[in-house]
């Protein structure tokens, strides 16, 4: 064999040999050394302050430089093994639960991050984070802007990361063991995933990815409420914010109507009495809907209409076998109870909104959007404006089937 063959062969053979010793991740980290956090709350620092002992209240709290303890940040840690039992330094759970709760309190969220580390024997992880629940009481005292700015700063946090509001106190719901024996955080996020099934929680555009856009844009916005009732957890309706200060609480036919004006609403349950027997009700079923929201700019003042065609199905009857449902007359009347009662839905969404000052249905980004000479115009005076602002509504159901009898 030629010598510069034997070489290029022997280049070969080395460069092989140096690759069977060199593979592999040179930065491994195995899963049990990592603390991944799948849910955080925050609430203001004396919350529940009559509740644990003093040597639990000692492990959340460290000495600050600047500032005074204003928050209770706790995060919800995933135990990736079955041993280990009690509480983790300030931690909350039982031997059975598949997650512990970390707490520390201070001024600045990361600071309180950096310091829980002196809690827990292995890193924090947020990769993985899947909601974030902050209390009526901590978003009152700073609004939330501040108290979301770490996680919107952080490059490891996920943008789909669920945002929750409670009147109660947040932590509560993280130290809740599920009816499921989920983690919390997954079960808590979980709980928004049929928000295209449930008209009574706006899951669509509410996630921390969205929220940053609206605090970005100094946009009023609504995010999901949850509270806890005893064992169990419950999401439904939601809280208003005007910018980052939050203005109240909605109920779910006001999130509702909301869904229906910004257009996430997928699907849903309309609700009437029957006219021919008072206290019995008709459902109807939304399949699809087309909705169109339109402004109508006129010299300094505008008005918008809001025009949906509905189509659906007749899924429930409870005046029992008293109506023959098969017949063209009677489902006429039922679509036009339904039409009334979708259009009482939207005009209460916008004049609830009206009412609050907050235009969490965005009908100024909408005028923004569509005509930007005449946002201009009104730009300045519109917190003034919008309270007046009319919308007119006008809505049409058709009924495409009764279901399996009529």
């Amino acid at each position: 064999m030629p010598p510069n063959k034997v070489r290029q062969v022997l280049l070969v053979a080395i460069i092989l040999g140096i690759s069977l010793l060199i593979t592999g991740c040179w930065d491994a980290r195995e899963l049990q050394e990592r603390n991944f956090v799948l849910a955080a709350a925050i609430d203001v620092a004396d919350a529940g302050g009559g509740q644990g002992d003093d040597k639990t209240r000692k492990a959340e709290t460290f000495v600050q430089t600047h500032g005074s303890k204003k928050y209770r940040l706790s995060i919800q840690v995933l135990k990736l093994t079955g041993g280990g039992g009690g509480r983790s330094g300030g931690g909350g759970g039982s031997d059975a639960s598949r997650t512990f709760v970390l707490s520390n309190t201070g001024d600045s969220l990361f600071e309180m991050v950096r310091d829980t580390l002196g809690q827990s024997s292995k890193g924090l992880y947020w990769e993985h984070i899947h909601t974030i629940v902050i209390s009526e009481a901590a978003v009152k005292k700073a609004g939330i802007a501040p108290l979301t700015d770490f996680f919107r700063r952080d490059p490891e946090m996920r943008w789909r990361t669920r945002v929750l509001i409670t009147p109660g106190e947040a932590r509560e719901i993280l130290e809740l063991k599920t009816p499921t024996n989920e983690p919390g955080g997954l079960y808590l996020s979980n709980t928004l995933r049929f928000h295209s099934r449930n008209p009574h929680i706006p899951g669509a555009r509410t996630d921390l990815g969205y929220l940053s856009q609206d605090l970005d844009n100094r946009h009023d916005f609504v995010l999901p409420r949850i509270v806890k009732a005893g064992k169990l957890v419950k999401v439904g309706g939601g809280a208003a914010f005007k910018k980052d200060k939050l203005v109240g609480f909605v109920d779910e036919r006001v999130i509702f109507g909301t869904r229906f004006i910004n257009g996430t609403l997928r699907s849903g349950i309309i609700d009437v009495e029957c006219k021919e027997h008072p206290g019995q009700t008709l459902s109807f079923e939304i399949f699809n809907h087309d909705t169109r929201l339109k402004c109508f700019p006129e010299g300094d003042n505008v008005y918008f209409t809001l025009d949906t065609f509905v189509r659906g199905n007749l899924a429930e009857v409870t005046c029992g076998c008293q109506h023959d449902t098969d017949n063209p007359k009677y489902l006429r009347e039922a679509e036009v109870a339904f039409a009334k009662e979708i259009k009482r839905l939207v005009l209460y969404s916008h004049e609830t909104s009206q009412k609050m000052g907050s235009d969490f249905n965005k009908l100024g980004p909408r005028l923004k959007t569509e005509d930007p000479k005449a946002w201009k115009r009104v730009e300045g005076r519109w917190e003034d404006i919008f309270p007046t602002v009319p919308l007119i509504v006008s809505a049409s159901v058709s009924i495409r089937n009764i279901g399996e009898h009529k």
